[in-house]
């Protein structure tokens, strides 16, 4: 062999060597990118994964906050809305019992009252300034001595009975009567509220 042909071979030689040496460097090149081209894509992912899971948690949580909102609103209408009604119904309660007090009727049914419930003797008798005219007459129902005064407390009508040492007290009027019934309601139905 010669000169030229060894030159030759080993030239050939290192050209396949460095051909070889290249596609390993560039299959390790493209293996390496191909990784990184993976790792970035799960990355991008995972990211991905993580804002949508965040704004589905945004969203969630504003529609929750949004629906308590709506459902207190409404609940708190409603309430208002009955208490309205109620209050209405309990007006017009109110506006019959002082119908009641201007009748006829009325004068009666205080004598009755007193009768029922007597008074024992120096005990007061407590009324509504207006009802002071009709004292005579609930003088002549009670069989001892007692004496009759207003109570600015009484804006209905009715009595009440207070003993003479102050200790004892019959309330027997229209405004405690109706009181309880409002306080009764309320209670009943397990509502708020109850207050005359």
């Amino acid at each position: 062999m010669d000169a030229q042909q060894k030159l030759s071979q080993f030239m050939s030689s290192v050209q396949k060597s460095t051909e070889a040496e290249i596609e390993r460097a560039k299959q390790a090149a493209e293996a390496e990118a191909a990784e990184c081209i993976r790792e970035t894509q799960e990355r991008c992912a995972a990211e991905s994964a993580q804002q949508l899971t965040r704004a589905k948690a945004k969203i969630t949580a504003r529609y929750r906050k949004k629906m308590s909102q709506t459902g207190y609103q409404s609940k708190t209408a409603a309430l208002a809305k009955r208490h309205a009604l109620l209050m209405q119904i309990f007006a017009k309660l109110r506006a019959r019992l002082l119908e009641f007090t201007q009748s006829e009727d009325y004068t009666q049914w205080m004598i009755s009252l007193l009768k029922k419930h007597p008074p024992q003797e120096n005990d007061v008798i407590l009324l509504r300034e207006r009802d002071l005219g009709i004292a005579e007459m609930l003088k002549e129902a009670v069989s001892v001595p007692c004496s009759f005064r207003a109570d600015k407390t009484v804006k209905i009508g009715g009595l009440s009975i207070l003993s003479a040492d102050g200790h004892r007290c019959g309330n027997h009027t229209l405004d405690e009567a109706y009181a309880a019934q409002l306080r009764d309601f309320y209670r009943n139905h397990k509502i708020g509220g109850g207050e005359a």
